[in-house]
C-alpha cells in the first residue's frame, strides 16, 4: 500500500528525429475541448446507434421472413388462391389431422404390468414411511419391467 507512489510519474520520450509542429496547429490541440473521455463517449454513442441500426435490419427480416413463410403455409405458390369456406375447411381438417397424428406418434403407451409394478412400489413405499429397504422386491420389479421397454 504504501510501497508505490500515488502520483503518476510523467515520461518523456524525445524522438531521434526532430519533429516540428506549427503553432496553430499546437494551439488548436491545446485549447480543443475534447478530451479522452468525450472522444470515448462518440465512439460509444456511434457504436450503439450502429448496432441499433443493424438490430431493426434483422428485425424487419425476420418479420418479413416469418410473414412469406405463414403465407406460403396457407396459400401455395404454386396453387391458384381459392379462398372459400369448404376450401378453407378442408385445409383446417387436413391440418387437424396432421396434428392429431403428431400427437399420437408422441404419446407413450405403457403396458399394464408396468403400470403395476409402479403401483405396487407407490403403494409399498406409502405402508412403510422411512423403510424403502423393505420395498427392493417390487422396486427390482418395476425396474425389470421398465428395462425391458
Amino acid at each position: 500500500m504504501g510501497s508505490s507512489t500515488s502520483k503518476p510519474e510523467t515520461k518523456v520520450f524525445t524522438p531521434s528525429t526532430p519533429i516540428d509542429f506549427s503553432a496553430s496547429f499546437l494551439s488548436q490541440l491545446e485549447n480543443s475541448p475534447e478530451s479522452d473521455y468525450s472522444r470515448s463517449q462518440f465512439t460509444e454513442k456511434y457504436i450503439q446507434e450502429r448496432v441499433a441500426e443493424e438490430l431493426t435490419k434483422l428485425e424487419k427480416q425476420t418479420i418479413q421472413s416469418f410473414q412469406s413463410t405463414t403465407k406460403s403455409a396457407l396459400i401455395p405458390v404454386d396453387d391458384k388462391p381459392e379462398f372459400s369456406v369448404p376450401s378453407s375447411n378442408e385445409k383446417i381438417e387436413r391440418l387437424t389431422n396432421l396434428l392429431k397424428e403428431n400427437a399420437q406418434l408422441s404419446a407413450i403407451s405403457i403396458p399394464e404390468d408396468v403400470l403395476k409394478a409402479k403401483n405396487e412400489v407407490i403403494q409399498c413405499i406409502k405402508e412403510n414411511p422411512g423403510k424403502s429397504l423393505n420395498c427392493w422386491e417390487e422396486i427390482e420389479s418395476f425396474r425389470k419391467l421398465a428395462k425391458d421397454l
